[in-house]
């Protein structure tokens, strides 16, 4: 494995802590949490939108990648109404955070792993990392939002954070060991699938609705959307 590949995969793994950081160490209102949610709801939907779906439409995997894409929205449908169903009078958004937290992994590590064979390719190396670095910063600042939102202790929050910030360089190392083998890209179709069917349910059905939930007015939690969106739109256009 090249060490320019060793070197942007800890690059990417510090730019998800950095990502995180803001919402994580800072105190902030509810009011500006939900602007947060807001943002990170239209980072959800300009990711599923112009990103995940458009690549399952390209990917080579015939319908795999689609049959993934429903697992993971079924799946995680099933996991918050069943497994993880509250007790009455829970608070609901410990709910949004687990779900968001299941979906980002699954995304960061088929980004990874998806990159690999590409990355392989020193000519390209270094364009597409720093997109995907603006890209994973946006992710992990949501994740880290959500997980303030919901009261998380911040030394837990902090704890799964980092876990999660290996998840695209994990993707990365092992993208790269099963490229030079011949291996990978279905893999990656499969998980960006389940990626896509994921976050499609964490957007739709948890963060769009914590959208308007909180006190601030409707005009903010429009402009974080659109602003979400936007920020998606950007760094899809950046690194095509």
């Amino acid at each position: 494995m090249s060490d320019s590949l060793t070197t942007a995969a800890g690059l990417l793994l510090l730019v998800h802590l950095a990502g995180a950081a803001p919402p994580l160490l800072a105190r902030w209102s509810p009011r500006g949490l939900h602007f947060f949610v807001s943002v990170s709801a239209g980072v959800f939907l300009g990711a599923i939108f112009l990103h995940l779906l458009p690549e399952l439409a390209a990917s080579r995997d015939g319908l795999l990648p689609w049959i993934a894409a429903l697992a993971g929205l079924v799946l995680l449908f099933f996991l918050e109404r069943i497994v993880l169903a509250r007790p009455a009078g829970a608070d609901p958004h410990a709910l949004v955070w687990t779900s968001s937290y299941i979906g980002l992994a699954f995304h960061s590590f088929a980004t990874g792993l998806g990159f690999a064979p590409v990355a392989a390719d020193q000519a390209l190396l270094w364009p597409f990392v720093g997109p995907m670095a603006v890209h994973k910063g946006a992710e992990s600042f949501s994740l880290a939002t959500v997980m303030r939102l919901a009261g998380l202790p911040r030394r837990r929050a902090a704890l799964l954070l980092a876990l999660y910030s290996l998840s695209t360089p994990a993707g990365l190392l092992l993208g790269g060991f099963l490229a030079a083998g011949g291996a990978g890209s279905s893999v990656a179709g499969v998980l960006s699938g389940l990626a896509c069917g994921t976050f499609l349910y964490v957007a739709v059905g948890d963060l769009l609705p914590e959208v308007f939930h909180g006190d601030g007015p409707p005009a903010s939690g429009v402009a974080g959307l659109l602003l979400g969106i936007a920020a998606a739109a950007a760094g899809v256009a950046v690194q095509h």
